[in-house]
Order: C-alpha cells, then structure tokens, then sequence
C-alpha cells in the first residue's frame, strides 16, 4: 500500500470512493436517524469542487492509499490557527476496510500535521456511527465533547489527538 498526496488526476476515484463509503455507512447505521434528504445534500459535499479545494489551498492537506487495483482511500483535512488540525474526511472504499487503510491514512496526516506544527487533530462523528468511534478511539483520540442537537438537531462528537 502506497499512501502519498492526492493530485487532480485522483479526483473522479475520490468522489466515487466517498459516496460508496457514505452510501454503505448510511445504509448500514445511520437510515434510522439521520434524514435522507440531509444524506443527499451531504453526499453533494464530496465533490470534484470540494477535492480540488483540498488540494489547492496551502492550509489544507489531501492524501490518498493506492494499490495495485488503485486508489482505495483517502483522507483531507485543515491546519488551522493556532496548531490545530481538523481531520475533515477520512474513508476507505467499503470492499477494502478493515485492512489498515484507515490507520496508514490517519498515521501520514498525523505525521503531516506534526511536521507543520500541530500539536493538536480534531474530527466529528456521529455517536451512532460505532465503526468511526471505534476507529477514532482505537487510533489514540479521546472524546473531548458531545454536542447534543447540534447540526440539523442531530447528536455529534468531537474526537480529539494531542500529537506529541
């Protein structure tokens, strides 16, 4: 498995990945409590549009796994003021999970993030969506806060990293 940064020719693979991954998610945990009109306005933000501003923009950071059958994962994210790192989307195409993409991912943003200063990553998740909490947790995060009835009324958390 090879991880490296995301270019223009990965885009179209990205989009089709994160849908895939969105798709599997909310049919399998999420259908029962998280409105499908919402689900489909969400999937309209992994777009060709929304990579190619990861890629672009010098505060944000995009980074693909690759195998032999092609690009089979993907994570983006922002440095933000201050050291702070928001880990904004990180998936694995679902007939590849569970085989360390996401942890290969998340251990070259992390190691991105600490080469740019960072002494702190940030992601949300829902509370019901147990593989992502699981993984999160799994990875060395710590849930820093529960927003009840945050965005669209539905329950969030912020799982948090000191990188050190």
């Amino acid at each position: 498995m090879l991880i490296r940064e995301m270019n223009r020719d990965d885009i179209k693979a990205c989009v089709d990945i994160s849908h895939r991954a969105r798709r599997e998610s909310w049919e399998r945990y999420e259908k029962e409590v998280y409105p499908e009109k919402l689900f489909e306005e969400e999937l309209q933000r992994y777009s060709a549009e929304a990579f190619s501003r990861f890629i672009e923009h010098k505060n944000s950071f995009a980074f693909v796994s690759v195998e032999e059958q092609g690009l089979i994962g993907l994570a983006i994210g922002r440095i933000e003021e201050g050291g702070v790192s928001d880990l904004s989307w990180i998936c694995t195409d679902p007939l590849s999970q569970r085989k360390g993409t996401g942890k290969e991912l998340l251990s070259e943003v992390i190691g991105y993030c600490k080469d740019k200063g960072c002494h702190k990553i940030f992601a949300y998740t829902f509370p019901f969506l147990v593989p992502a909490v699981s993984f999160y947790l799994k990875s060395g995060f710590n849930l820093e806060a529960y927003f009840r009835k945050h965005w669209h009324q539905l329950d969030f958390l912020m799982m948090s990293k000191w990188l050190e």
